[in-house]
């Protein structure tokens, strides 16, 4: 993939060059790979860490990408919410989830989110009811969700395709317009702020697009590890969504940055290899990533800078 990045983009360096590669748990990371890539990684017999590193250090070459071309910088975080549902529309569950649609396919994507939203619209795949909108709004962001039902099951629903219109961030348009702080956004402050007053919640159709759910049957293999949007199953602090018209999937990215802990405003540094396992509307440009939190709401605070290696298969 780096015959897609300009030559004076790359730096190539050794293994020894990149700080905390001996201390990352190489084994996790191959693994992570192989979830991936089963058919071409299955026959490896690799079950340790040494073993996993070696494979690694073998296999690619890495580069240290530089920004010579000052793109923004910015890595932040998504997870998979955890939501109360009803299999019946009710006073309090009346949200609808929406599956994709299975005829006049054309005439429901060209339809805004506003569009999509303003009545129920019957002829859609109902998949489940949800009680709050604005939980619901950002099952839409993060791309999946758990749903837990009265009954005490739990089902998840993940992507299943969009509307024809582009992602636009309510965060960005709250900065813009002074709502909130700049070093104050957050998920959680958007939240807060669109819970602040009825009228607020109107802000979310400055976003047309829409996303489509479908089932994913969950079971003890899978229970932490949703279907990114690639048909990948993501693993938590190793699958990176990144923009894919740059990157290829499964690509190993050696991401040196800083996530949130718990606490609001202290972080901890983050130095480990990821994988390229998905995408996401709002990624673009070769210096954006969103990391995997799985079911952690502090994915929300996450907006760090960070520095870049990528592997490149040998």
């Amino acid at each position: 993939m780096i015959d897609k990045m300009y030559r004076e983009q790359l730096q190539k360096i050794s293994f020894e060059d990149i700080k905390g590669w001996a201390h990352d748990n190489h084994l996790d990371a191959f693994n992570t790979l192989k979830r991936g890539n089963p058919l071409s990684l299955s026959d490896l017999k690799i079950f340790n860490r040494s073993s996993a590193r070696k494979y690694f250090e073998e296999n690619y070459q890495p580069y240290k990408i530089l920004n010579k071309f000052n793109e923004e910088t910015l890595y932040t975080g998504y997870f998979e919410p955890i939501l109360h549902a009803s299999t019946t529309k009710t006073e309090v569950y009346n949200k609808p989830l929406y599956g994709f649609p299975k005829k006049n396919v054309k005439k429901f994507l060209d339809l805004t989110r506003k569009e999509i939203e303003e009545d129920l619209l019957w002829d859609l795949p109902i998949l489940a009811w949800i009680s709050n909108t604005i939980d619901l709004y950002f099952m839409h962001i993060q791309g999946s969700g758990t749903l837990k039902f009265e009954n005490g099951t739990e089902r998840r629903f993940v992507f299943d395709g969009k509307n024809n219109y582009e992602y636009t961030s309510v965060g960005k348009y709250l900065t813009d317009n002074k709502f909130i702080n700049k070093n104050q956004i957050s998920m959680q402050s958007i939240k807060k702020w669109m819970h602040s007053h009825p009228e607020n919640i109107a802000i979310k159709y400055i976003n047309k697009s829409f996303i489509f759910f479908k089932e994913d049957v969950i079971n003890e293999s899978n229970r932490s590890s949703p279907l990114g949007q690639l048909g990948v199953r993501l693993t938590a602090l190793r699958s990176l969504a990144v923009d894919m018209s740059i990157y290829s999937i499964n690509t190993p990215i050696w991401i040196n940055t800083i996530i949130p802990i718990k606490g609001l405003g202290k972080f901890e540094r983050f130095e480990r290899l990821m994988l390229a396992q998905d995408k996401g509307s709002a990624i673009k440009g070769l210096f954006r990533g969103d990391i995997f939190f799985a079911n952690d709401e502090k994915a929300g605070y996450m907006k760090s800078r960070g520095d870049i290696i990528i592997f490149n298969k040998l």
